[in-house]
């Protein structure tokens, strides 16, 4: 993997040059050709998305059970093993998944058998094309056909899941931990299969995404991020400022400053008008979100005085509505992913290294209360200015729990896609100054490596969570890089 070939980039298929891309610059669209779109007043509702449809096979003989077999080692894992009432259970979950992931599951109620039944399967799902393809074998004898289906799918660049729910089958399986599988030996590990199906789902949502880069622009326009598909539309940062302006202060507008206020630790030399426009802010992109049919949005943020985002992103995210500062695509394309992944919002930082202690700080300006999830408690907080202007404008300051595991993650868009993914664990939560940097900072332990200044990358994604095998799971699957850097782990690198 050439890092060049995704640092800074956009990863639009428009062709972004990396300098265009630098934040501080303000000019990442700059020198990209995209396709033509509509004015704001034309833009249509957006047509009904596309579940994702995942074709599942049971593996194993028609058989009750095996015990009426002759050969008294016919079977593995043993001839009272009752495969037609495990694919009931089986099943039974699975629709549980279905509905709980928003997906479409389709499911035969006989069995994989045969060669033949493996070899007209293997012909379906070439035809057909699913988003993904879910194998559970329940016998040992059932390789092979699990072996013409995988080929298939491989062939045509389907993505599986094959799972092999055995409590033993004998024999090396490494062949199976390959790129564009996820290969699963697990006694009756649904939670498995279910994040093996998660990972189906988030990709075809990603391409089904549409994402907000407010700009300098004059006028819309759009393009299309190569990997994922996920659109990207340019909005005039005009557009922005007079929604801005027509924002009331009205119920909603102090609901809005009462649930920060109210919630804050401290409410630190915060002026009523830099919490008005907080909230003007956040309507306002709120609106453009909405008359865009948008999941998500980046803004040229910096040098904007009291329309600063700062509030309205971290809430955003904290709602599982992705938003990235400084315009950092790259950023945006990680939290929207990372989002769909773990149901978690992550923290856009900058990275800074304590040399002496061997621990990473993240700090920024935008970090979501709610890291545990739109369902989970809410971090301790406190408001503040933020911290590098005298206008006054809102900032929020974020202290992260001891201990808790947490995931970096950085999604390199370009000819190469590829994660870099790192693991560690919250060391402290430092107030600023004097720490410095944003207004929060969090410093951490990284765990999967003996150094932590092999952590690169500017505005990686901090989630709160163990996360880090399935961020690097999702990378097999699609057969994405992964960053090594000195990475010491488990399966896969």
């Amino acid at each position: 993997m050439n890092k060049h070939d995704h640092e800074f980039g956009c990863g639009c298929d428009c062709g972004c040059d990396r300098r265009d891309f630098l934040a501080a610059a303000g000019t990442a669209m700059g020198g990209l050709v995209f396709t033509s779109a509509p004015a704001e007043a034309a833009v249509a509702a957006p047509a009904k998305k596309q579940v994702a449809t995942v074709r599942v096979v049971f593996l194993y003989p028609p058989s009750k059970t095996f015990a009426d077999k002759p050969d008294g080692w016919w079977s593995w894992p043993g001839n009272e093993f009752d495969a037609e009432a495990r694919q009931k259970q089986y099943t039974t979950a699975l629709r549980e998944v279905e509905k709980k992931l928003g997906m479409q599951l389709v499911i035969d109620n006989r069995s994989v058998g045969s060669d033949q039944d493996a070899q007209c399967l293997a012909k379906e799902i070439e035809a057909k094309r699913p988003d993904g393809l879910l194998l559970i074998m329940f016998y040992n004898r059932s390789l092979p056909h699990a072996d013409l289906i995988l080929k298939a799918a491989a062939e045509k660049d389907i993505p599986a899941v094959f799972f092999i729910g055995l409590g033993v089958k004998h024999g090396s399986v490494k062949h199976y931990r390959r790129p564009g599988v996820y290969f699963i030996q697990s006694l009756d590990n649904l939670d498995a299969i279910e994040y093996g199906l998660r990972m189906i789902n988030a990709k075809k949502l990603m391409g089904q995404s549409k994402l907000l880069s407010i700009t300098e622009a004059k006028e819309p326009k759009e393009g299309v991020e190569a990997f994922f598909g996920t659109t990207v539309r340019v909005i005039p940062f005009a557009r922005y400022a007079e929604d801005f302006k027509k924002v009331q202060i009205g119920d909603e507008a102090r609901k809005f400053i009462t649930r920060f206020t109210g919630g804050a630790k401290e409410v630190r030399g915060m002026t009523s008008e830099a919490l008005a426009n907080a909230a003007r802010a956040h309507f306002a992109l709120k609106k453009l979100l909405a008359d865009e049919h948008a999941d998500g949005l980046t803004m040229n943020c910096l040098r904007r005085g009291m329309l600063k985002p700062c509030m309205s992103f971290a809430t955003l995210n904290g709602e599982l509505i992705p938003a990235a500062c400084e315009n950092d695509l790259s950023a945006l394309y990680t939290q929207r992913l990372g989002q769909l992944l773990t149901g978690r919002p992550g923290f856009q930082h900058n990275p800074c290294y304590e040399t002496e202690r061997n621990h990473y700080y993240g700090s920024h300006c935008t970090c979501p209360t709610k890291v545990y999830g739109p369902d989970g408690p809410e971090l301790p907080y406190l408001l503040r200015r933020f911290a590098h202007t005298n206008e006054g404008s809102c900032a929020i300051q974020v202290f992260w729990k001891e201990g808790d595991p947490v995931t970096m993650v950085h999604y390199h868009p370009g000819k190469s896609p590829a994660l870099d993914v790192y693991a560690g664990r919250v060391v402290k939560s430092h107030q600023m100054p004097p720490a410095g940097g944003c207004t929060t900072n969090v410093e951490i332990e990284i765990t999967d490596r003996d150094d932590a200044c092999m952590g690169v990358g500017h505005h990686n994604l901090l989630f709160c969570g163990d996360f880090a095998r399935k961020f690097r799971l999702f990378a097999q699957l699609y057969k994405m890089g992964v960053a090594k850097n000195g990475f010491k782990g488990p399966w896969p690198i």
